[in-house]
């Protein structure tokens, strides 16, 4: 569900993620819309709003709408209806429309005497407002900005009315008179701080405020007060019932010793309603976590939301030894004496939370202090903080994990902020605080310690500063125990109470980035000394004590991990104990034995597990790769060279690439050095990095020729094949694969002899030879059935949809397309995937289902990116864009059309660049650029790109009424699409020529 936050800082979530919107106008645009949700406000309401009579069009603002639905990721979202626009949300999506509903609410309940009630529902209003309101607009926005600090105050009135009425007194008086100060003509807030002065036996000043407001009234307004304050004056002078006998609630004066919130508790809204809610229906709760989690924060939150006659104490455990007497330490935090029977008689007369903090080191003691409890006195109820669960009868435990991204940004900007009050966040500092949080694994101790540096130092500096991190987060300045005021003294706290095979558990675990199953850390810790029977035993306790994450991929895998800090910790022990080189080499043997698997399998049936297991392990791979370089640099370049094809399938592209350069060293073997160049050329050309990957197989071709190897020639022959349909050359692709194909053939290499024929078709395809295209494709088809290579295998039922699609065969490629797509995205191939919808979304173009195109187009792109594929992600922006001009949505069109040519700019060019910049050159009317694209286009013989520069430049002459020369433009237009083998679809070609024609004779007239 979509939210918008407008009292304060703009914010737009969308299921509790954080939206981007545009600043300037597009934020305006959205704010303007939201505070009126569900609502058309027209046209010219936004545009002199907006604009402020400054010339503005509506194409102008039609821009704005089209960034800000791309903002907020949907077009239904921000709709046009007749004369204007809707922000398609309910109130209650918007804070401003919560706050203005809980105002009258709050009212409604103080107004019928339910102050409770009224005190709950305008504090949940004030909440609401988090800053200055609307200051990101203009002066358009000044009316709302009054309306709401009228809300504002509304609330405020509420809440302290409905709080003195419930008993509250001298605790209030300094907020009230900053409030009386700020706004001395509201009698309410007189009202209330009348009383609590009253309250607090301070019956002189609160007959001297009645004073100060009425001299306020008469000497300003020239009234009297009104009849409340009036009313209120006389019971403080004849000491009336009502001022010093307030109705009681246990909310604001009640037994216990919680201390006040020091600070506001950020990101754990969910996990305190979560525990309030355990605490409804079991006695015994538990919150677990790693140190530095924030337990006790999040505890504490909880506790002061319990209102129990017998009242709420905390009673930390973290100074206690196992030798402590715990029912004498209850009983002194309750102030009873007289032994275990004064504590029953205590604990029974009402019921009371105890709050016990930190039990991980004397878990036994509490266990058994809460049984006893328990079974002897049912009044009392027990909030425990502990690494570890008690494991007794009734125990309900609620895991605390890291903070969310978003959260972990607003927790260090608030702390931050407290400390320097001229901390803010820009766009580079927010992601580098985000990068901040990420490489803390989200611990709020370790957030508020990197924040805390923020008095001194930059966020750049903190932030390069994070690989000492030991030394950063700490706070030198606080009293605290070193476990509260140092990220290691908190780790340390919970390492010291391992047993040795545990700890080692740990220096294990340190060795692996991302996780590991239970085999791989089962290999490390032999290394180290830990006998395999005793690894389960570890891994058990570690996982208990909360210092081991659990993770369950889908499938079912549990992988094991360490958090980042942890991680780092243990290392630093591993590194201490002299066992580093061992454990790194057991790790990079353990994936070495992984990619020799892989490599034997991902051409076969297993093809998904190897999928599965490099993607899991993908940061495991680059660890391992990362030590061999400095250690063992052959060991590193034969997993590089196994795992390639793997991350082939997977559509690694660059990142794939730039690990195999990395291992390919000189000491590598010829053939792996060899294999590297190949599969480095592949992912480069791949991603769009042409040049890079013809220097990589130029480099293979050289070794093949010194190694004299025939076979090794094939294979850089199909690996050009395949560059060269990157680059939009399918005549040399098409050679290329027929020499492979014939070599392939006489050694027998039957699945080389399909890729090749996959590389074939495609180049034939390409040209238009749509029989050559097919029988290729079927061929391959044959070979990798009995394989079973899934991912050959749907590339050829791609290339047979693309038969059917050039043949004109459109009902049967769309039922292709969809089933490749479909398929490809079950076995995880989400570059294959996102090649096959950009082919359907074509051909439901070309059908006349412009809408369902259009979101087709749009997941090719998202998925081509996640896939690492820049290339095709511009192919398919390059048909989405033509369907948008088609529509008369230029401004989408251009924006597509800008990317792309940048793209290629930087990709070395390739198919598709020179329509890019031919299409945008026709939308922006850039004449120069036509000429000269048809001009290139000429040379090259591409015919497609003739047609559309010669159609937009008779475009372009229609309009400047030169018909005559638009007529002649239209007419080598159609003579060019009468050249191309397969022609321009003639439906197209139909709709161009009569939206010409008709230009034409506008032009004429």
């Amino acid at each position: 569900m979509l939210t918008v936050a407008l009292l304060g800082a703009v914010e737009v979530r969308d299921n509790g993620s954080i939206l981007t919107v545009p600043a300037g106008r597009t934020t305006e645009l959205l704010v303007r819309l939201a505070l009126a949700p569900g609502v058309r406000v027209r046209t010219d309401e936004l545009l002199e709003d907006l604009w402020g009579g400054a010339a503005a069009s509506r194409n102008t603002l039609q821009s704005k709408v089209s960034q800000l639905r791309r903002a907020l990721g949907s077009a239904d979202l921000v709709r046009g209806t007749g004369d204007g626009y809707l922000l398609a949300v309910e109130p209650h999506q918007v804070d401003v429309g919560r706050a203005i509903a809980l105002a009258a609410e709050a009212s409604a309940a103080l107004e019928r005497g339910a102050s409770a009630e009224a005190a709950a529902r305008a504090l949940e209003g004030l909440s609401l407002f988090r800053g200055d309101v609307l200051m990101e607009c203009g002066d358009w926005a000044a009316p709302y900005r009054v309306q709401l600090e009228e809300v504002r105050l509304t609330l405020v009135e509420v809440a302290m009315t409905s709080r003195t009425d419930l008993g509250a007194g001298g605790e209030l008086i300094g907020e009230l008179e900053a409030l009386v100060t700020q706004h001395p003509l509201r009698e309410r807030l007189w009202a209330s701080l009348i009383t609590a002065l009253y309250r607090s036996g301070r019956q002189a000043e609160a007959l001297t405020a009645y004073a100060r407001v009425r001299t306020l009234l008469v000497e300003e307004l020239g009234v009297e007060p009104g009849p409340e304050l009036r009313d209120l004056e006389a019971q403080v002078l004849r000491q009336g019932a009502l001022v010093s006998n307030p109705r009681p609630h246990d909310a604001l004066v009640r037994p216990g010793n919680l201390p006040e919130r020091a600070a506001e508790l950020i990101g754990r809204d969910g996990d305190v309603a979560q525990v309030m809610q355990s605490m409804d229906d079991h006695r015994l709760v538990t919150l677990v976590g790693t140190a530095g989690i924030g337990k006790t924060a999040c505890a504490l939150a909880a506790a002061q939301r319990r209102h129990l006659p017998g009242g709420v104490w905390l009673i930390r455990l973290e100074s206690l030894d196992g030798s402590a007497d715990l029912r004498n330490v209850v009983a002194g935090h309750l102030h009873v004496s007289g032994g275990e029977a004064a504590l029953l008689e205590r604990l029974s007369g009402a019921q009371t939370l105890l709050l016990l903090d930190n039990c991980e080191h004397v878990v036994e003691a509490v266990a058994g202090l809460v049984t006893w409890l328990q079974a002897t006195v049912p009044s009392v109820r027990f909030l425990l903080t502990s690494q570890v669960p008690l494991r007794v009868d009734g125990e309900s435990v609620h895991h605390l994990a890291p903070l969310e991204p978003a959260d972990a940004v607003t927790l260090f900007a608030t702390r931050a902020k407290a400390l320097r009050p001229r901390f803010a966040l820009d766009d580079r500092t927010t992601d580098l605080v985000g990068d901040i949080c990420r490489s803390l694994d989200g611990l709020p101790l370790a957030i508020e310690l990197a924040a805390g540096r923020a008095r001194s130092m930059s966020v750049p500096d903190i932030a390069r500063r994070l690989d000492d991190r030991f030394t950063l987060l700490r706070d030198p300045s606080s009293t605290d125990a070193e476990r509260r005021r140092a990220l290691a003294g908190a780790i340390g706290w919970s390492y010291d109470l391992l047993f040795p095979d545990d700890q080692r558990g740990l220096w294990a675990l340190s060795c692996f980035a991302g996780g590991a199953t239970l085999d791989a850390i089962e290999h490390v810790l032999l290394a180290l000394g830990v006998p395999p029977a005793a690894t389960v035993d570890v891994i058990t306790r570690l996982v208990d004590r909360s210092l081991v994450e659990v993770d369950t991929a889908v499938g079912g895998d549990v992988r094991y991990r360490l958090l980042d800090s942890i991680a780092t910790f243990a290392g630093a022990r591993l590194e201490d104990s002299g066992g580093t080189l061992l454990a790194r080499a057991a790790h990079a043997a353990w994936y070495a034995d992984m990619s020799r698997w892989c490599q034997q399998r991902v051409r076969t049936a297993e093809q998904p597990m190897c999928l599965r297991l490099a993607r899991a392990e993908r940061d495991n791979l680059d660890a391992a790769l990362a030590w061999c370089n400095g250690h063992d640099p052959a060991l590193g370049a034969e997993i590089a060279t196994r795992m390639g094809w793997t991350w082939v399938v997977m559509g690694e592209g660059a990142a794939g690439a730039a690990r195999l350069r990395k291992a390919n060293s000189v000491q590598a073997e010829p053939r792996h050095r060899l294999e590297a160049h190949l599969l480095a050329g592949w992912l480069e050309a791949s991603a769009g990095d042409v040049t890079l990957a013809e220097q990589d197989l130029a480099a293979a071709r050289r070794l093949a020729v010194e190694l004299a190897d025939a076979g090794a020639e094939a294979d850089v022959d199909r690996h050009e094949a395949f560059l060269a349909l990157q680059q939009g050359r399918p005549d040399l692709a098409a050679t290329l694969a027929d020499r492979s194909i014939e070599a392939h053939q006489q050694a027998g290499q039957r699945w080389e002899e399909a890729a090749s024929r996959v590389l074939d078709a495609y180049a034939a395809l390409m040209q238009g030879d749509t029989s050559t295209a097919a029988r290729e494709a079927a061929g391959a088809a044959e070979i990798l059935t009995p394989i079973d290579d899934a991912w050959g295998l749907v590339h050829a039922q791609g290339l047979l949809a693309g038969v059917a699609q050039a043949e004109g065969r459109l009902e049967d490629a769309v039922h292709s397309l969809r089933e490749a797509a479909e398929k490809s995205r079950l076995l995880g191939f989400p570059g294959q995937a996102a090649l096959h919808l950009a082919n359907l979304g074509d051909v439901e173009r070309h059908l006349g289902n412009d809408r369902r195109a259009a979101r087709t187009l749009r997941r090719a792109i998202g998925l081509a990116l996640a896939g690492g594929d820049g290339r095709l992600a511009a192919t398919a922006r390059l048909r989405l864009a033509q369907l948008l001009r088609a529509e008369g949505d230029a401004v989408a069109a251009i924006d597509l059309l800008e990317r792309n040519v940048e793209w290629y700019a930087h990709a070395g060019g390739g198919d598709g660049a020179l329509l890019s910049r031919c299409l945008l050159a026709a939308e922006t009317r850039d004449e120069p650029t036509l000429a000269s694209v048809l001009d290139q286009a000429r040379r090259m013989q591409d015919v497609a790109v003739q047609v559309h520069a010669l159609d937009a430049q008779a475009r372009h002459a229609a309009l400047d009424a030169r018909s005559i020369h638009a007529h002649s433009l239209l007419e080598q237009a159609d003579a060019a699409a009468a050249r191309a083998p397969t022609g321009v679809p003639e439906r197209e070609r139909h709709d161009k020529r009569q939206a010409l024609l008709l230009l034409a004779a506008v032009g004429a007239g």
